[in-house]
């Protein structure tokens, strides 16, 4: 597929919209209040070149070689219009572009101080096996600071992956204290469906233990996600501590 992404100027600058706009409101006709500015890939045609010819400057919008300046609600410097995806400078992913049109409906049309946050963004590379990944890699972690615990889980242990014949991958899971979830890596078959799950949990910064405790369907590849929540109790649950306090009790029950 080979096209460019349609606007309400399509073949008309953004400053002869936004003159446009002031023209009609001074004339009492009804106009938006507000413009949201979406570049898509288009065959032959640069990024940069597209917002050339769109004239920011006349509108009052800035912009780099990098792409248009917006803030975290993606506002630009003329705050009645917004810019996403391709057209601004930030993660350039198909569903990137989408949850950035959410923070704009939010702000827009709402009024809602929507912002964008990118610490649970997934990004999936489409190899065989997939290669997915949401949050913080164990290297960002370290470097962030604070105690971090990496649990590592073979796809090898997974009933379905060796019924399927496709074991070869792992799930990583980076956490840091109290439990909480900082990132995790999957290579798999269908990674890309499964790093859903762990952007979630980083999201609404769930501990490791809702997904060690969530029921899934056996055997589907889902369950390793859940294993390598597990691990992160082993230690704790088969050391010597746990082993006492577990012969103290056997003592007392009946």
């Amino acid at each position: 597929m080979c096209s460019y992404s349609a606007t309400r100027w399509r073949s008309r600058s953004l400053g002869e919209v936004a003159s446009d706009s002031s023209s009609r409101r001074g004339s009492g006709s009804s106009s938006s209040r507000f413009y949201l500015l979406g570049l898509g890939r288009g065959c032959g045609r640069s990024r940069r070149g597209g917002l050339i010819s769109l004239r920011l400057d006349a509108a009052g919008v800035t912009a780099t070689s990098r792409g248009i300046d917006v803030d975290s609600r993606l506002r630009t410097s003329n705050r009645k219009i917004f810019a996403i995806g391709d057209a601004i400078d930030g993660p350039r992913f198909t569903h990137s572009a989408g949850y950035q049109a959410g923070i704009v409906i939010r702000n827009a049309l709402f009024g809602l101080p929507a912002r964008v946050g990118y610490s649970a963004l997934p990004a999936v590379t489409y190899l065989d096996p997939e290669v997915a990944r949401a949050g913080l890699t164990e290297a960002e972690a370290r470097k962030a600071g604070g105690t971090v615990t990496v649990i590592h889980q073979p796809l090898s242990c997974n009933d379905r992956a060796q019924t399927e014949r496709s074991a070869e991958g792992f799930v990583k899971v980076v956490a840091g204290p109290r439990r909480r979830i900082l990132g995790a890596t999957i290579v798999a078959p269908h990674a890309g469906e499964l790093i859903g799950l762990w952007g979630l949990a980083i999201s609404q910064r769930l501990p490791i233990s809702a997904v060690a405790q969530m029921i899934l369907p056996y055997p589907t590849l889902s369950e390793l996600s859940k294993r390598a929540a597990g691990a992160y109790y082993a230690p704790k649950l088969f050391g010597e501590r746990s082993r006492s306090i577990v012969r103290f009790i056997q003592k007392w029950l009946p």
